[in-house]
């Protein structure tokens, strides 16, 4: 079965907001972000999502609108409030990550120390829900693969409370570093450093859309209206046509790392697209207890996860080969249990379906707000899928 693909088109640039309107636009239920934000604790906040049209095309715009008088600025307070949110582990970690690269991005822009940094136009709770909210809709659409098209930065100039910068300003042109960017006849800045901190996270290669059968497709509003031009930022989102990419596994025996350090290294090689990663239980030389650790991952991502095995692990060297595999093909349906959206996944070969199971994060939440044991959801969901 080929992978899943998740396509970002930045041809009309890319921000926090373009991203949230056009994957709400795929069909990620509002809910799945107002619980990520919520777990943030924080209220100077409103949300707004409407229907819009840029030059005439139509689009989902996600607007948030903040108190920024008591919004946040500094790299200490955002730290705070994260590592007190009650975030999923992956979301946060990521998170916290991506907040103080462009801390890091904006302190050495400005020749200050992190901890002397205040953001501003580019800061602020905006910043937070952009991106958790980001990551979380990514995350509920599963995609095996996410890539992206050359970003537009739009050209001229643009004013910050530091001065007038050319587009794009220092920050944006700091972390398209490496990143395919072009500029056509729009003036002003189209690629914000938020856009351009989550492409850079998220896409693992750029390029023209690649050849899939397309599932969805969700379109993002811009803030203006440039005339002539659809001010969108489009997601596409398929199976790829093509042939199935190469897998390989890797191998490596350890018997000198704590438990804590291999769940950690679990946890990043999941956030960097591992496909699967286990420990089993071994005996080494001398009698030592030991694990192997395994991992499986696209062969584009081999030279990055061994990378960070070596980084994050006590491991000295390892063993891969590359594997074949067999994948049933995945498709979705939706049962509503008292009023909760809960997705079947069904599972087919060669069009004979085979397999069928609720997806367990949508009957964890609806348990969670009908305050319903998790077992009674899935059993509910299942007879809807049935009765259908």
């Amino acid at each position: 079965m080929n992978p899943r693909i998740l396509y970002i088109e930045a041809t009309s640039g890319i921000s926090g907001d373009m991203l949230l309107g056009a994957l709400l636009d795929c069909g990620v239920p509002p809910e799945i972000l107002s619980e990520a934000w919520s777990a943030l604790e924080i209220d100077n906040y409103r949300i707004e999502i409407t229907e819009t049209s840029r030059s005439g095309m139509r689009a989902l715009r996600c607007r948030i609108e903040t108190q920024e008088e008591k919004g946040i600025r500094s790299w200490k307070a955002y730290e705070s409030l994260l590592r007190t949110a009650t975030l999923p582990d992956p979301i946060k970690n990521q998170t916290l990550k991506l907040v103080r690269r462009l801390f890091e991005i904006e302190a050495e822009a400005h020749g200050v120390s992190i901890g002397k940094l205040h953001l501003h136009e580019m800061g602020g709770t905006d910043l937070l829900l952009d991106v958790v909210g980001t990551l979380s809709a990514v995350d509920y659409l599963q995609p095996a693969i996410v890539c992206a098209s050359p970003v537009n930065t739009g050209r001229g100039f643009i004013s910050f409370s530091h001065g007038r910068y050319p587009v794009p300003a220092p920050a944006v042109a700091k972390l398209l570093e490496g990143i395919p960017v072009f500029q056509n006849e729009v003036e002003g800045e189209l690629a914000t450093p938020t856009g351009a901190l989550l492409v850079r996270h998220m896409a693992q290669s750029y390029g023209p859309l690649p050849s899939l059968r397309l599932e969805m497709t969700g379109t993002g509003a811009g803030d203006r209206e440039i005339p002539g031009h659809p001010n969108v930022l489009r997601i596409f989102i398929g199976t790829a046509t093509s042939a199935d990419e190469d897998i390989y596994m890797v191998e490596t025996n350890i018997d000198d790392s704590s438990p804590q350090i291999l769940a950690h290294f679990m946890e990043r090689a999941f956030e960097e697209g591992a496909l699967d990663v286990f420990f089993t239980p071994i005996t080494m030389k001398k009698n030592r207890p030991a694990v192997r650790l395994t991992l499986l991952m696209p062969g584009s991502l081999r030279a990055k996860l061994v990378e960070l095995l070596f980084a994050e692990t006590t491991a000295i060297g390892l063993r891969y080969w590359k594997v074949d595999r067999t994948k049933l093909e995945r498709r979705w349906k939706k049962v509503r249990v008292q009023n909760n959206e809960i997705r079947i996944k069904e599972s087919y070969l060669d069009g004979r379906l085979y397999n069928h199971q609720p997806e367990f994060e949508d009957c964890k939440r609806a348990a969670a707000r009908l305050k319903l044991p998790i077992k009674q959801i899935m059993a509910a969901a299942i007879h809807q899928y049935l009765s259908r």
